[in-house]
């Protein structure tokens, strides 16, 4: 009687040499082949489980897509922002109204303007109450504020007076006949585009020897809103500039400071 013999392959668990996973290897003991199966676990083209293969195809995917986008349409979400940011200076009057330059016209000295500390920054300020100021953050002086009221104070005066002798911060005291000194309290706008100017100024004889004119000024002028217009806000506190000038040039104009120009002529 001839036995039949049946030689069973046992499997054998072996790492796969491309994901280090367990396979199950299946050898035959008839032809020596080998079978190598994934123990039921789909291998992805990543080397990964296909669960973990999922996940990473819809990654590169995802990445290609960005990749995409930039390259070819600039996706505005990476687009650098951009410099918002405007500067002001303050303007003077125009020069057509000059007044005729007088022989021996009055010599006057233009002394570097003094501002509270809250007009130090170089933002905007805007009163926002009794209290309170913030400062726009897209709009900027290019100037230091002192400087650049000074600059118009002058540019003013030699427009409203018959000279053209302005000074400005150093002279000698033989260099002017009369020196002029502003100090500043309040120099802002409001939300509603409402603009004040509130000085002290005074007036001396050379060399500070004597105060020939003194007064205080608070003037007020509506103009647009410094936010939908910070332009038009900023004209409107140059055009307060213009007025304290105006004042300013009309006491030049009086005595004492008349009679003591005209005592000096020859």
């Amino acid at each position: 009687m001839n036995t039949k013999s049946t030689t069973r392959s046992s499997p054998t668990e072996h790492p796969d040499p491309l994901t280090g996973l367990p396979g199950i290897v299946r050898s035959s003991l008839s032809d020596n082949s080998t079978i190598t199966a994934a123990a039921g676990i789909r291998i992805s083209a990543f080397g990964f489980p296909s669960d973990f293969g999922i996940r990473v195809s819809g990654l590169a995917s995802l990445c290609l897509a960005l990749a995409a986008c930039v390259s070819l349409t600039g996706c505005g979400a990476f687009k650098p922002a951009h410099d918002t940011a405007r500067h002001f200076v303050l303007t003077p009057l125009p020069a057509a109204g000059l007044e005729k330059v007088a022989p021996g016209a009055l010599a006057v000295g233009v002394a570097q303007v003094k501002l509270p500390a809250y007009l130090f920054d170089t933002s905007l300020a805007i009163r926002k109450g009794t209290n309170e100021i913030e400062y726009l953050p897209s709009v900027f002086w290019a100037e230091r504020l002192d400087t650049g009221v000074q600059r118009v104070l002058a540019a003013n005066l030699a427009t409203l007076l018959p000279t053209d002798q302005i000074r400005l911060s150093a002279w000698r005291s033989g260099e002017v006949a009369a020196e002029v000194y502003v100090v500043i309290n309040q120099f802002e706008v409001d939300s509603t585009g409402r603009a004040v100017l509130a000085a002290w100024w005074r007036i001396l004889s050379p060399g500070g020897e004597k105060t020939l004119k003194a007064g205080e000024s608070r003037l007020s002028r509506q103009g647009p809103s410094p936010d939908t217009s910070p332009s038009g806000a900023v004209a409107t506190l140059s055009e307060l500039v213009a007025e304290l000038s105006r004042q300013l040039a009309q006491a030049l104009k009086e005595p004492p400071l008349a009679s003591r120009h005209s005592s000096s002529q020859p």
